[in-house]
């Protein structure tokens, strides 16, 4: 493979270098925090003259051809809008009878929801990567591979020396022989915060782990500003809701015009988002703030797989295309989460764009001494009582805003990038 000078800028018209960012199409789908991670790396390689192309993998287990291919389209319309124009699908191997069941092994432990690092590797083992293996290896100087899952078809692109592994979510339990193997062989790695950096490179101490916090501030810590705040009614249908969500109050069809969005959330399918703002509605939402007239706003896949009973204020809209309005008109992100690893991106996005944010402590992990913003469970009185406290004190939000940018900085997703390319 020709040798490439990272540290001469690109000649006119040419690309600095050629980067395959391989990334798992469900997660694309259905999570809106690791799609905002995946077009940060987009948005910097661009930025820095770098041509990019970006690997799907896994869009769907079904051995039904046309859901797989109905998967598929949904995971390319989300990677076009991000501003991908190069993207290649990598399915799994239904075409090959050796890999049934390893295939169907792995559907069982997905329909458990008995994910695991080793249920990602097991996702590797499955993908039906010869059909692309001659022909994107030559087109491929580095790869980014985002999660365990796609690490056969980062293999078969590029030498482990020419990959980096984004590893967002790291349990703390000792690896699996299968993951310390892959941990001792010679890859750059990153996590998303520094708490899970350090586990990671525990586990392997002959390549440290670097830590790329996947949120965008100025160098003085601060935002762009901000447009003028948008009313409910303006900035729910600025948003552009794609799909209908579950369940949604009668209130959503006709809000006040003059209202703000008191609380937001925003969150994908995963199953700690579901456990987590179900909770919160069921004991907090409903029981003490819809009845003083504080309306929430869920916004995301999550909103596809609620059962929630009509609450007045409260607006279940899906998948949006564009969550710039909802956040410029919330008082108050909210981040109820119970469990979860890696790092929250919804709270990140949410400092990004200048936003108070109430967490659990597992809603702001990876943030380093964030005991005194946490706010942790049960959603009680005491819960409702904190978020009408920051409601109804601008002073408070103003604190609550600095603190958490604060916490957030360090080095960023962008200049871990930059350090992990230069060494490969």
């Amino acid at each position: 493979m020709t040798e490439i000078d990272l540290s001469e800028p690109p000649a006119p018209g040419r690309p600095r270098a050629r980067v395959a960012i391989i990334f798992p199409a469900q997660h694309l789908r259905d999570a809106a925090g690791a799609a905002e991670v995946l077009r940060q790396q987009h948005e910097w390689l661009t930025e820095q003259g770098y041509a990019s192309h970006l690997v799907l993998t896994a869009p769907s287990l079904s051995p039904l051809r046309s859901w797989r291919a109905e998967q598929a389209e949904q995971a390319l319309s989300q990677a076009r809008a991000l501003g991908f124009d190069k993207i290649t699908v990598v399915g799994v191997g239904w075409r090959r009878p050796r890999r049934w069941p390893a295939i169907l092994r792995l559907a069982i432990a997905v329909l458990r929801q008995d994910w695991s690092l080793d249920t990602d590797l097991a996702t590797s083992g499955v993908l039906d990567t010869e059909a692309i293996r001659l022909r994107l290896r030559n087109e491929t100087d580095f790869v980014i591979c985002n999660y365990l899952s796609g690490i056969s078809v980062a293999n078969d692109l590029a030498p482990p020396e020419r990959q980096l592994v984004i590893l967002h979510d790291w349990i703390d339990t000792a690896p699996s022989p299968g993951i310390a193997r892959i941990l001792r062989e010679n890859r750059g790695r990153l996590a998303l915060n520094a708490e899970e950096a350090k586990r990671i490179t525990l586990a392997a101490p002959e390549h440290p782990c670097l830590v790329g916090i996947p949120v965008r501030l100025s160098k003085d810590g601060t935002v762009a500003p901000r447009s003028r705040p948008l009313h409910l009614a303006d900035a729910l249908a600025a948003s552009g809701p794609e799909a209908p969500a579950a369940a949604q109050s009668p209130a959503t069809a006709s809000p006040e015009g003059s209202q703000a969005i008191d609380l937001l959330f925003v969150g994908g399918a995963h199953v700690p988002n579901r456990e987590g703002i179900t909770a919160f509605v069921r004991d907090c939402f409903g029981p003490f703030l819809s009845t003083r007239g504080i309306n929430l706003v869920i916004a995301g896949t999550v909103g596809q797989h609620l059962d929630l009973a009509p609450l007045p204020g409260l607006h279940i809209v899906g998948r949006v295309r564009d969550l710039r309005p909802l956040y410029d008109a919330a008082r108050l992100v909210i981040v109820p989460l119970l469990t979860g690893t890696g790092i929250s991106i919804k709270t990140l996005e949410a400092i990004g764009i200048d936003k108070p944010v109430l967490a659990t402590p597992v809603g702001l992990r990876g943030l380093g001494d964030a005991a005194d913003l946490a706010h942790p469970p049960p959603f009680d009185q005491r819960w409702a009582n904190r978020i009408l406290e920051l409601l109804e004190s601008p002073e408070r939000l103003e604190r609550n805003r600095a603190e958490l940018k604060r916490l957030a900085r360090g080095q960023s997703l962008g200049e871990a990038l930059a350090g992990a390319l230069a060494s490969l």
